[in-house]
């Protein structure tokens, strides 16, 4: 079904969370991990310009998909009659999405677990951020003639000087969040710690010997610790 401008999939029931997937995926990028979010009603979305959502015309940036996924529960609450808080897992760019809303919807989440987010470009490995630099320019190069190139910019343009969420932000963050990174993540561990405390009453974990894709490649113990920190926040709200 499409709720605002996206494409999502509801599956499960109870209490309603939200799962945003990162940069140039879709919400299949859950799937092995769903099987232990038991007891939940999962709202899984493509943000815009990924899987079945549409680029459409509004700008590609962190803070537009933000407000996108802000009128997209907020669809969900007028269709299901729903005025409660949602609890959000969001992984990569999904975890910037949702400290986004965090920043700036916190009345619409209950609690929020943020899977290898980064607050800033640099906050990325110097390697994978050379990297991710590269494949821009040379997909912005190769956009000069393919229309597929362009819109595969547009997207990888979501990692270029973004996001920008600084200290004063993180600091204003209400919302309970579980902070969790592999151990060989991208994002290296004195980065997501940071976070960790500049956000008030932030918990954070790392999953030892994983890399950056924790949903695919340890989706029990990932799932299992997700589920149990949003339902302690979920009944407390």
């Amino acid at each position: 079904m499409i709720l605002g401008e996206l494409n999502a999939l509801i599956q499960g029931e109870g209490p309603p969370v939200v799962l945003l997937h990162g940069n140039s995926e879709d919400c299949s990028v859950f799937e092995r991990m769903t099987p232990y979010l038991d007891g939940f009603k999962l709202i899984a979305l493509d943000s815009r310009g990924h899987g079945a959502t549409p680029m459409g015309d509004a700008p590609m940036t962190i803070p537009q998909l933000g407000i996108d996924c802000f009128r997209a529960l907020a669809d969900y609450r007028r269709r299901f009659h729903y005025d409660g808080r949602f609890g959000l897992i969001g992984f990569s760019d999904g975890a910037n999405i949702g400290l986004e809303l965090a920043i700036h919807r916190p009345d619409l989440l209950a609690a929020e677990v943020l899977i290898g987010g980064n607050t800033t470009q640099s906050a990325l490995k110097p390697m994978t951020n050379a990297l991710v630099t590269a494949g821009y320019w040379a997909m912005r190069a190769v956009g000069l003639v393919s229309a597929a190139a362009r819109r595969r910019a547009a997207v990888w343009g979501l990692m270029i000087g973004q996001p920008n969420h600084t200290d004063e932000l993180l600091r204003s963050v209400s919302v309970p969040t579980l902070i969790m990174v592999g151990a060989r993540d991208i994002v290296p561990r004195r980065e997501s710690r940071r976070t960790a405390r500049l956000i008030p009453g932030a918990e954070w974990v790392e999953i030892a010997g994983q890399n950056h894709y924790l949903p695919s490649r340890a989706p029990r113990e990932v799932g299992h610790l997700a589920a149990e920190f949003l339902a302690r926040h979920l009944r407390a709200r």
